[in-house]
């Protein structure tokens, strides 16, 4: 059995699934598996999936595209180590984060769930900054306006996991709403240094965003009404509408990708200069890997 698995549920990401199974292929840490769960690709995904021979590659397809939160219960369900690494299949961890998350578990035994830093960057692997914060909330008034963890960064104990799992009657927000669901019941942590590639500049947000903006007001509403106030639910709504029109007027005049790159730290030369040279390490193929 190994320590860890990692869970990789794909949806037409050929352009950049190659890059994300390599960067679990030359992660320092080697005891784990890799469930890679195709959700009914219309691309190349899966064949790009089935082209690495390693044996601790498990793919599986059934064909069905039946939304990211069913397929990542249907991860956990089917792992059997005892740390569950996310991860999504446009992005790229860097080769030690296997090794840094699971060492924090192993000194943090009342800790549930880790995330870390990030770096950010667009659709030709290029560095467009970090961020991260450690801050979490203690309250459900903190929590509504989010949470510093970055959903494909987290690794959890497979059995908190199997006890929480997402609702999938959420297709996006998912995230949100489980850390909404257990933040007061859970210990939560992020590891203060970037330990995952995180690919969203370039890419167009503007939809995703509105309907994820929209979900969470869904969620607030049906759940958390009574506990928040309607002072409060009121000015978290008015937030919601706010943070939409802006980011509406923004791609109005393509400008997202300048907005999504304002929530980042612009690094040095030399420490941008590193963390390429990370991520290019991260992604280097060894051929004995392939078919």
């Amino acid at each position: 059995m190994a320590m860890v698995t990692v869970g990789l549920p794909v949806y037409n990401a050929a352009p950049y699934l190659a890059d994300a199974i390599q960067s679990v292929l030359n992660q320092t840490f080697r005891d784990w598996e890799l469930l890679i769960v195709d959700d009914g690709s219309t691309d190349n995904s899966v064949g790009i999936a089935r082209s690495f021979s390693d044996a601790r590659i498990k793919v599986v397809v059934d064909g069905k595209n039946r939304s990211q939160s069913v397929r990542l219960n249907q991860i956990c369900r089917m792992a059997k180590s005892p740390y569950i690494a996310r991860m999504d299949a446009d992005d790229i961890m860097t080769i030690d984060r296997l090794q840094m998350q699971i060492a924090f578990m192993e000194e943090n035994r009342t800790v549930d769930l880790v995330s870390s830093f990030i770096y950010s960057i667009d659709l030709n692997n290029q560095l467009q900054g970090i961020r991260g914060s450690t801050s979490m909330p203690k309250t459900l008034g903190e929590a509504v306006k989010g949470f510093p963890i970055v959903h494909p960064a987290v690794l959890t104990r497979r059995r908190w996991s199997l006890k929480n799992p997402y609702n999938e009657q959420i297709p996006r927000v998912q995230d949100y709403e489980l850390w909404m669901r257990t933040f007061l019941t859970s210990q939560f942590a992020v590891i203060d240094r970037p330990l995952l590639f995180y690919r969203e500049i370039g890419i167009p947000y503007k939809e995703k965003y509105l309907h994820s903006s929209a979900q969470i007001r869904s969620i607030l509403k049906r759940q958390y009404r009574h506990k928040l106030g309607i002072q409060k639910m009121t000015q978290v709504l008015i937030a919601t509408r706010l943070k939409d029109a802006l980011y509406t007027l923004f791609s109005f005049f393509k400008q997202e990708d300048w907005l999504l790159m304002r929530r980042n730290r612009p690094l040095p030369m030399q420490e941008l200069d590193d963390a390429q040279k990370i991520l290019n390490q991260s992604i280097q193929r060894n051929l004995t890997h392939m078919l």
